[in-house]
């Protein structure tokens, strides 16, 4: 895809790669004023802050329908396309020379980008690179300050590259912008148009790249109506791992009190949606890829359009942990939008939180104690803390005041600013594994304790609970030093 093959004389007939030749719906010029034209927009374009849409095209069926989908978001926007063909290297490609080629790729390309400014009434500007078109897109998106880059699904290198995945793929691994990989531009088009709303699968694990999917699609929502279904797709082994669950895992779907657990995560973790249409939830039940379980909900929902954050992960973690976003370009059969961190700007400001729960685990000991006052400290505003004391096996059977006990440990005031206390004492084998276990199973806000602050060989020895919490917890852990041993 985007790749086509030239001759030795490139050189001598090929037009700069950073030349634009703008195509624009108007009158006919004269040749002359044509040109004037032509040069004042390239001069007004390269000093414009104004964002673009990049599409990429190598003239097949695929990538008329990318096109045609750039160009109805493009008018939707009143922003410029820009549609860009990446000719290889014919050196490196091992093609014999072809004479002039680049001159009529390059009409060619400026047909198109003529039928489509007709068409949509958009500025349409053509563009030929050369080299890998995966690097050279993905360059050019950046310096042209494009908010959306959209390809079509089919493509790839010559065959010794095809481990390597399609040219869709490698763009989307290396682009800080969203991708778009178009399968059918109708439904595209239809939304841009305001004739239905689009129907949108968001794929959801609760991350940050996640978050920057989920500003994406509300980003979109904004824009025309879309109807959402956000989708967090589930191993049942890990998450009753996670909720302390007790008895059998079911082979098919989630218990009830995991569904419960995970859908109020879910729901509590997107919050309100801007935008127009509908928003609904949806928890399921995986045991195997998560990438075709996806595919396969959004060919069940008909959705036009599935959205999943991308990791970015090097080669070898890709081959290690596997990538949801390559899988469901890969399997689905609707278009795919893959939207990395790097695409919400806002999503890496920091932020200021406002905690409404937090969790306080106490042994009653006065190291224990130490986090109290901080742990209250977290909720300014009012809200709810529950305090939580673990019984382990080797401590016996529980005291029968313990409830009283904690309700003693209170700070003065904290009813007056609004705080509610909860108790809590859960039996675990491990007091990290009770504290980890009830603040996934409270939903809280941030976990809030002591810790002995043992560092070197007497940490290597004993361990350290306040450790263990943090390498597990979702919440962020605030910890409450002792005495440094």
């Amino acid at each position: 895809m985007l790749e086509s093959h030239g001759g030795s004389a490139i050189a001598a007939a090929k037009i700069s790669a950073e030349r634009k030749t703008c195509v624009d719906y108007r009158p006919p010029l004269s040749a002359r004023a044509s040109r004037t034209l032509a040069c004042f927009v390239q001069w007004l374009s390269s000093r414009s802050n104004a964002m673009t849409i990049v599409c990429g095209t190598d003239f097949s069926d695929n990538a008329a329908q990318a096109a045609r989908a750039a160009a109805s978001i493009a008018r939707c926007l009143s922003e410029r396309l820009e549609l860009v063909h990446v000719l290889a290297d014919p050196a490196a490609a091992g093609i014999p020379a072809l004479g002039i080629f680049y001159a009529p790729v390059q009409e060619l390309l400026a047909a198109q980008a003529g039928k489509l400014a007709r068409e949509f009434a958009i500025t349409v500007n053509p563009i030929v690179l050369e080299g890998p078109a995966d690097e050279r897109l993905v360059d050019f998106a950046r310096s042209a300050n494009s908010r959306l880059i959209v390809i079509s699904s089919l493509g790839a290198r010559k065959q010794e590259h095809w481990r390597v995945g399609s040219v869709a793929e490698r763009v989307l691994q290396r682009s800080d912008t969203p991708v778009l990989v178009v399968r059918e531009a109708a439904s595209i088009e239809q939304w841009a148009e305001s004739k239905r709303p689009l129907r949108i699968l968001l794929g959801v694990d609760l991350g940050q790249n996640a978050r920057a999917a989920l500003r994406w699609v509300e980003a979109l929502r904004q824009i025309r109506p879309c109807d959402v279904r956000v989708v967090q797709v589930a191993w049942p082994v890990g998450e009753h791992s996670r909720f302390g669950l007790k008895g059998p895992v079911e082979l098919e779907g989630l218990r009830p009190e995991l569904h419960a657990l995970l859908d109020r995560d879910l729901r509590a973790w997107a919050g309100t949606m801007a935008g127009e249409g509908q928003l609904s939830f949806a928890v399921k039940a995986c045991w195997g890829r998560f990438d075709e379980q996806l595919a396969l909900l959004a060919q069940e929902e008909q959705a036009d359009l599935l959205v999943v954050g991308t990791h970015q992960r090097a080669w070898s973690a890709r081959v290690w942990q596997g990538s949801i976003s390559r899988g469901v370009v890969h399997r689905s059969s609707c278009n795919v939008a893959c939207v990395p961190r790097a695409a919400s700007a806002a999503a890496d400001r920091a932020e200021i939180t406002r905690f409404r729960s937090v969790l306080i685990p106490t042994d009653f000991s006065p190291l224990a104690n130490r986090a109290l006052g901080a742990g209250y400290g977290l909720l300014p505003d009012g809200g709810e803390v529950h305090l939580v004391h673990v019984l382990t096996c080797e401590r016996g059977e529980a005291p029968p005041d313990l409830d009283a006990r904690l309700r003693a440990l209170v700070p003065v005031g904290a009813e007056q600013r609004g705080i509610e206390t909860r108790t809590h004492v859960v039996d675990e084998a491990e007091a990290w594994s009770g504290i980890w276990h009830a603040a996934s199973r409270l939903g809280v806000d941030a976990i809030c304790m002591s810790t002995h602050g043992r560092s070197g060989p007497s940490r290597l020895l004993v361990g350290s609970q306040a450790e263990e919490v943090v390498r597990r917890a979702r919440q962020p852990v605030l910890l409450v030093k002792g005495d440094v041993e």
